[in-house]
């Protein structure tokens, strides 16, 4: 379980109290705001230090790519 800091088409960085390393691979599942399903995609850890790591996303369906460019699309600029 983690709290996604930021997050791009290509991968997010997360925050949880899971210990992880550079090279651990995963599958996470997503839920995007205002998006009632999750959705699912590979990733590989390619940093971290302490509780907040970044993921580089090695798998993501058509359909999840869709909806992550729609979110990012309307999501405002920092």
């Amino acid at each position: 379980l983690g709290v996604v800091l930021d997050i791009s088409l290509n991968g997010a960085r997360v925050m949880s109290q899971a210990s992880m390393s550079p090279g651990d691979q995963l599958a996470i599942s997503l839920r995007l705001p205002d998006q009632s399903a999750t959705m699912s995609v590979d990733a590989t850890v390619r940093w971290g230090n302490r509780h907040t790591f970044g993921l580089e996303f090695t798998a993501v369906s058509q359909l999840a790519e869709t909806r992550l460019r729609k979110f990012l699309s309307r999501a405002p600029l920092s």
